[in-house]
C-alpha cells in the first residue's frame, strides 16, 4: 500500500512568525532609515535564507549599485545635494533601496510560505506525563505488529467430570497359606475322628471277653 506517508517534522532552525515579523520590521526599516544606504542588507538576508544563484546575484548588483550612487553623491558641493551629479545620486539610492525592500518582501513570503507548505502535516507530538511509547508501534512506524489476541472459546456450561480417585488396593489372599490351613484342618480333624473309632472299637472287645 502507498500513502502520502507522515509529515517530516521542520528543521530545528526554522523561526516562528513573531520572529519573522520582527525581522522583517528590522531589513524594511534599515534601508528607509539610510535613504537606501543599507538596502543592501535586505538582499543579503534573501540570499543568505533562500540560498539561491539569482538571489546572491541581486546582492551583488544591489552592492555595485550602491557604490555606483556614493559616487555619484561624493561628486556634489552643495550642502542639498541640488547639484545634477547629487540628484541623481539621491535619485539612484532612493530607488534602489525601494526595489529591494519590495524584492526582499516578495522573496521572504514566497519562501516562508513554501516552507509552511511542506511541512504543514506536521503536528508536534503532545507529551503526557508518565507515558512511555509502546515498543511496538504498529503499521505505519517501521515497528512489527503486536498480536492481537483473539476471544477465547468459551466453554459448555455443564457438569465438569470430577477426576477419580485411586481406589485403595485391596490385600490379596494367600490362596495357598489357606488351602494349606485347610488340609491341615481337614487331617486334624480325620485323625481325631480315626482315634475316636478306634478308642470305641476297643471298649466294646473288652466287654465281649469278660461276658
Amino acid at each position: 500500500m502507498h500513502g502520502p506517508g507522515i509529515a517530516q517534522p521542520p528543521p530545528s532552525g526554522t523561526p516562528t512568525p513573531g520572529t519573522l515579523a520582527f525581522l522583517r520590521v528590522i531589513f524594511v526599516a534599515m534601508p528607509v532609515l539610510t535613504c537606501g544606504f543599507l538596502a543592501w542588507a535586505a538582499t543579503l538576508r534573501v540570499a543568505i535564507v533562500t540560498r539561491s544563484a539569482l538571489n546572491w546575484s541581486l546582492f551583488v548588483g544591489n552592492v555595485a549599485l550602491n557604490v555606483l550612487w556614493v559616487g555619484f553623491l561624493a561628486q556634489d558641493n552643495t550642502d542639498d545635494f541640488s547639484s545634477p551629479a547629487g540628484n541623481t545620486g539621491m535619485f539612484g539610492m532612493l530607488m534602489t533601496g525601494a526595489a529591494a525592500i519590495a524584492y526582499y518582501l516578495y522573496a521572504d513570503f514566497k519562501h516562508y510560505r513554501g516552507h509552511a507548505a511542506r511541512y504543514a502535516g506536521y503536528y508536534p507530538p503532545s507529551v503526557t506525563p508518565g507515558y512511555r511509547p509502546p515498543a511496538n508501534s504498529g503499521y505505519g512506524y517501521g515497528g512489527p505488529t503486536r498480536p492481537v489476541a483473539g476471544p477465547q472459546a468459551q466453554q459448555p456450561q455443564g457438569r465438569q467430570p470430577q477426576p477419580q480417585q485411586p481406589q485403595p488396593q485391596q490385600p490379596q489372599p494367600r490362596i495357598d497359606q489357606v488351602r494349606a490351613e485347610l488340609d491341615e484342618l481337614s487331617d486334624l480333624l480325620r485323625r481325631d475322628s480315626r482315634d475316636s473309632r478306634d478308642s470305641r472299637d476297643g471298649g466294646d472287645g473288652g466287654d465281649g471277653d469278660r461276658r
